[in-house]
């Protein structure tokens, strides 16, 4: 199986077909504007107004990776990938905010480093750096992740404190207990993403769906590992993630 690109090829034929535009991420800058996507709220696909069809549930069980679309006020739709991990929440949770190893895990990626943490029992935040490269183009940009464990949610968006080479990005994570599996995570990831530059619609939606797509497979393959490195060593499976400060 392949490793994720999530953004990475986007931002590359982004930055191809977005014109010449010499673009610096600063971390002493704040971002040009504090946000022109619809952030999401933490909850369930519901809380936005998304449901599986009876097709895309029998598509789930034959084992399938969904792609579904969802409205959006500004008339875009955003895309959201659906697929089922036979693994538990802790082990899914714990490879989804393992930001240090982003750059192991997820294609493209080369830098994520954390810079600051804020953790209370109901919300984890994290503010990481991220440097990715593709087809010789390297972006950087800054991104606020707010994990909340009761709620088995994470939402994230650029951190406008600190000026990124993207205009905009906003995502979110859900992770639910199998309906009829045990054992078998059910696991929603979206993105929105807004470049610099024009960028065609149909390769942009193309780009977009081929990046929300494979988001959650490299979470399958690298929750897989890891259920199998416990089993063999004999490791508990229960819980929620471990959280330490930076270092």
């Amino acid at each position: 199986m392949k490793r994720s690109i999530p953004l990475v090829t986007a931002l590359a034929v982004g930055a191809l077909l977005g014109g010449t535009e010499v673009l610096a991420a600063d971390a002493n800058q704040p971002h040009y504007h504090t946000g022109v996507l619809p952030k999401f709220k933490a909850g369930p696909p519901s809380s936005f107004g998304f449901k599986l069809t009876g097709a895309q549930q029998r598509a789930l069980d034959s084992g399938e990776n969904v792609l579904a679309t969802i409205a959006n006020k500004d008339g875009d739709g955003s895309c959201i990938a659906v697929l089922d991990i036979p693994c538990p929440k802790r082990i899914i949770w714990e490879r989804i905010t393992d930001y240090k190893n982003y750059p192991r895990m997820v294609s493209g990626v080369t830098r994520c480093d954390t810079y600051k943490q804020q953790n209370t029992p109901q919300c984890k935040r994290n503010w990481s750096r991220y440097v990715v490269s593709a087809m010789g183009i390297k972006k950087e940009y800054f991104v606020e992740h707010a994990y909340e464990p009761f709620k088995s949610c994470m939402t994230f968006h650029l951190d406008y404190s600190r000026q990124s080479d993207f205009d905009d990005s906003v995502g979110y994570w859900y992770v639910c207990d199998h309906p009829n599996r045990k054992d078998t995570c059910r696991v929603f990831y979206s993105c929105r993403l807004k470049l610099r530059g024009w960028v065609p619609g149909p390769v942009k939606n193309y780009l977009m769906k081929t990046a929300v797509k494979q988001a959650t497979l490299w979470v399958d393959k690298e929750s897989k590992a890891q259920l199998a490195k416990e089993q063999s060593g004999g490791m508990r499976l229960g819980g929620f993630p471990k959280f330490g400060l930076a270092r």
